[in-house]
């Protein structure tokens, strides 16, 4: 009897074997929450990390309320249940800037079933909150994909800037991978330069080589012409008497051309000073133009002044279909001071604009002829947290596109829009 409730005690917890053995859940899962209260969709995002066996993780919820943004970073703990389901719980609200203050002690319990489809992994359930004397229980549903560019999340960036990115597994091997790479391409540089250095150094063994064989060759050819200079000295001596008078005559006609030649020049120098004189006399006249000019003009420094001299990285492509885009311009985490100009296709449409919580909102119109618009976000200033993000909200008609850009002093963020090809 023991040894049959053993059996099915195995069999009964072999799919979580399974599943904790073939299944990494780690990473970034990005989707919305619907609040059955509200009946509201809220942005929303879990990062999941596993150290030493146990996970953990963090989330973030965020949402507008008229053109403000609101969000909420939260330290959360995750666990796998014995039937398979993914329980993530709040323990923690470790920074927001919501209207008003949220009230301590209630947490939000997610219950998630995980679902792998042609290699897209989701994770949906249902969500509640603990009941407490001043709020009630809240309820609703989570529908979130796992993604690769965590970079472009809205959770990643905001916990780098809490220093607290690096607590989450998956970000810390990225790094560890990226050090790698550039710790191989050192090496691979350094055997490259070491390899280099050898061939330069036989090429000039062999230069040096050819060199004296070079010389040694000239010294042997300069000994035959020696010998063969004597031999033609005798007849040079010969030809000398005649060769003196030629010379004597030729000089007669250089001194000739030469006294020529100086009385040209001093007429020439007559003309150069004549020349100096007038130059003297636009000068004045210049400089009596000069004081006539209004002092104390000034020149204006230009919003995007050094935007050509920036390398411009294009960060993210979208494609669009129709003749005008809603631009909702926002700081991407805290407020910290960053500024931006914009440029679409190069012209400036937004200068010296700063980032805060409130949207700064612009329309574009685009001719229907145009197939590709670039806005180019220029760094003014950086905040008190490098380097300047940002969050720019565009709405193409009932298509609505969340797009993060990051930027400094040597690099422009570029996005780019394509419009759609017709079917």
């Amino acid at each position: 009897m023991g040894y049959r409730v053993f059996i099915l005690i195995l069999i009964l917890l072999s799919p979580v074997f399974l599943f904790a053995q073939q299944t990494d859940i780690t990473g970034l899962w990005k989707g919305t929450l619907y609040n059955d209260t509200n009946q509201l969709t809220y942005q929303y995002e879990i990062g999941i990390s596993r150290e030493k066996g146990k996970y953990s993780g963090f989330s973030h919820t965020w949402f507008t309320l008229g053109d403000s943004q609101y969000f909420g970073v939260k330290k959360v703990s995750v666990k796998i249940a014995g039937d398979g389901k993914i329980i993530v719980e709040d323990k923690e609200l470790i920074s927001n800037n919501y209207p008003i203050k949220p009230s301590k002690g209630v947490r939000q319990l997610n219950i998630l079933t995980l679902n792998t489809q042609d290699s897209i992994m989701t994770l949906q359930g249902p969500f509640s909150t603990n009941k407490t004397k001043e709020y009630t229980s809240l309820t609703g549903f989570i529908n979130l994909t796992r993604k690769n560019d965590f970079w472009h999340s809205s959770l990643v960036p905001h916990l780098e800037e809490l220093q607290k990115a690096g607590e989450l597994s998956f970000v810390k091997e990225a790094r560890q991978k990226e050090i790698k790479n550039q710790e191989e391409e050192q090496t691979r540089l350094a055997a490259k330069q070491e390899k280099e250095k050898a061939e330069w150094a036989m090429a000039e063994k062999q230069k040096e080589a050819a060199l004296k064989k070079q010389l040694q060759q000239q010294k042997e050819i300069a000994q035959s012409e020696e010998m063969k200079k004597n031999n033609e000295l005798k007849k040079q001596e010969l030809l000398a008497k005649a060769e003196e008078k030629k010379i004597k005559e030729e000089q007669k006609i250089q001194a000739q051309k030469e006294k020529e030649i100086t009385r040209n020049n001093l007429k020439n120098e007559k003309e150069i000073a004549r020349a100096a004189s007038e130059v003297q006399e636009i000068k004045k006249t210049e400089k009596a133009n000069e004081k006539k000019e209004e002092p104390g003009l000034v020149r204006n420094i230009n919003p995007a002044a050094d935007v050509s001299v920036r390398k411009t990285v294009v960060q993210q492509t979208v494609y669009f279909s129709g003749d005008s885009l809603y631009l909702a311009l926002y700081d991407n985490g805290e407020i910290d001071g960053d500024t931006v100009s914009v440029l679409m296709n190069g012209n400036i449409i937004l200068a010296r604009q700063g980032l805060s919580a409130s949207a700064i909102k612009k329309t574009i119109y685009i001719a229907p002829g145009t197939r590709e618009v670039e806005l180019v976000m220029y760094a003014e200033t950086l905040g008190s947290i490098p380097p300047n993000t940002g969050l720019l909200i565009v709405r193409d008609g009932k298509s609505v596109y969340e797009l993060r850009f990051s930027g400094d002093y040597k690099q422009n963020a570029s996005i780019l829009f394509k419009r759609k090809t017709p079917e």
